[in-house]
């Protein structure tokens, strides 16, 4: 009878049928000087990433744009009278708009024609594509990668809470990191003008044209009224003639206020088309940068020390278990091998003549 108390005995596992936590650590231990290696060669090449760029300066300011005068509610009731239609709005730029402004080529490209005052250099005026650094074999490329360069030297972001936006430069010269700022801030100021002045002048036309037309209207009702007067000398005993008085009068009186209306508002037009005051608001004022920006020597030392440990650790790993499956010789080491292999480089050899 079988002995029903007996339990059968686990069987023995082979030691190379998995890798244990021991083994693993084990690698790590005999590729410790591999890896400490490894580790400082990362440490000193985040060091020489932190330490070799050139130091910069970066200035900033902070603007706000401010509400602009605006008729649309008098141009859109004097413009129903005529069955005119008026745009929606009253066409003031937030923002978000002046963010993308200070990115555009048409606020950039006079910035990369331009030349400072370097006073770093002891006050010695450069281009600002011989300050960039840029070589080309045209002028006009050199101004395309003057650009494009400056697009990335110079920053701008919305300050959601307050509604204004920031702009900042950063350079190696503290006094052309300003220069660039003080440049922006000036030429969006002058580019709102600008575009003011042209909106002022297009009103100040259409304006005007309802000018001529409205006095002829109100010319030709007071025509017919004094026709009517002169027709009519006594008007007291007919109803007829009393109501068609009291129409022309009160006609008249409507073309008058439209008439009177309108002058006010072409003279408005004229004086919005010639005013040149600011259209935003500098909250804070760009200034001298006196100290460099951090170059995040830790940080960029710390990323390079763990960099390098890891790599060799993993590349520790990886020739342990390709020495692994090379003495296992299963069916999975086999198959490790043949994936080691597909995905290792190939480089191809020349056919022997």
């Amino acid at each position: 009878m079988p002995d029903l108390g007996e339990t059968p005995l686990p069987r023995p596992r082979d030691k190379d049928d998995a890798l244990s936590l021991l083994a693993l650590s084990s690698v790590l231990l005999r590729r410790r000087r591999l890896i400490y290696t490894c580790a400082l060669a990362g440490l000193a090449g985040g060091l020489a990433l932190a330490l070799l760029p050139p130091r910069v300066y970066r200035s900033s300011a902070v603007f706000q744009p401010q509400a602009a005068e605006s008729r649309a509610a008098n141009l859109a009731a004097m413009a129903s009278r005529f069955g005119l239609p008026t745009p929606s709005g009253d066409g003031e730029w937030n923002a978000p708009v002046y963010v993308e402004l200070l990115r555009m080529r048409s606020m950039l490209e006079p910035l990369a024609r331009d030349t400072l005052v370097v006073a770093e250099l002891g006050e010695r005026a450069t281009a600002v594509t011989d300050l960039l650094g840029v070589k080309a074999p045209s002028q006009a490329q050199r101004v395309d990668r003057a650009v494009r360069e400056l697009r990335r030297i110079i920053r701008s972001r919305e300050i959601n809470n307050i509604g204004a936006v920031e702009v900042t430069a950063t350079t190696r010269w503290p006094s052309v990191s300003l220069a660039l700022v003080q440049r922006l801030v000036h030429g969006v100021d002058r580019f709102n003008v600008d575009t003011r002045r042209s909106q002022a002048a297009e009103e100040r036309a259409f304006v005007a044209l309802q000018v001529q037309e409205a006095k002829q209207a109100l010319e030709q009702v007071e025509h017919r009224l004094l026709e009517f007067m002169q027709s009519n000398r006594a008007i007291a005993g007919s109803p007829e003639l009393s109501f068609e008085h009291d129409r022309l009068q009160r006609e008249v009186s409507q073309r008058q206020q439209v008439y009177t209306m309108l002058i006010q508002n072409l003279e408005e037009a004229r004086i919005k088309e010639v005013r040149d005051t600011p259209v935003i608001t500098v909250l804070e004022p760009p200034r001298l940068a006196h100290e460099s920006q951090s170059r995040g020597l830790m940080l960029k030392a710390m990323l390079g020390l763990l960099s390098g440990g890891v790599l060799a650790a993993l590349g520790a790993f990886l020739v342990f278990g390709v020495s692994h499956a090379c003495r296992a010789q299963d069916g999975d080491a086999l198959e490790f091998l043949a994936l080691v292999k597909d995905a290792a480089p190939r480089f191809k050899r020349a056919p022997k003549r």
